[in-house]
């Protein structure tokens, strides 16, 4: 009788235990970042880059979008500033613009800023 007693209150404890984790767990999952929210920004098709390149990224929503090349942390090129509505957008740029080399390409809104890397050889 002892052992039955023992083994409902260890499963007891072991359900308790199960039950705060899980409350735990949805307690810091709040607040976390709704991805959904943002915009995204693609990966160039091939590195390095030469001639005209085509940048695509896509908008949750209608979107301040402040399009950017930069060098290290120095802006060498804005490509755009204006509002996008919902949907994906595409920006050409002719690379010979700019000297051979590794820049990164990005965007800028009033949530988030997004970059990627890339390297231009003309």
């Amino acid at each position: 009788m002892e052992r039955v007693i023992e083994f409902l209150i260890i499963t007891l404890l072991i359900l308790v235990a199960i039950i705060a984790y899980r409350y735990l767990l949805k307690f810091l999952s709040k607040g976390r970042v709704d991805q959904s929210l943002f915009c995204e920004l693609y990966s160039l098709d091939h590195d390095p880059a030469s001639g005209e390149v085509s940048f695509y990224f896509v908008c949750p929503e209608l979107t301040m979008v402040s399009f950017k090349i930069w060098d290290a942390n120095q802006v060498v090129r804005e490509l755009t500033n204006k509002e996008y509505p919902q949907g994906g957008h595409l920006l050409r740029f002719q690379t010979s613009e700019l000297p051979n080399g590794t820049y990164f390409f990005g965007i800028e809104t009033s949530r988030q800023k997004t970059q990627k890397r890339f390297n231009i050889q003309n």
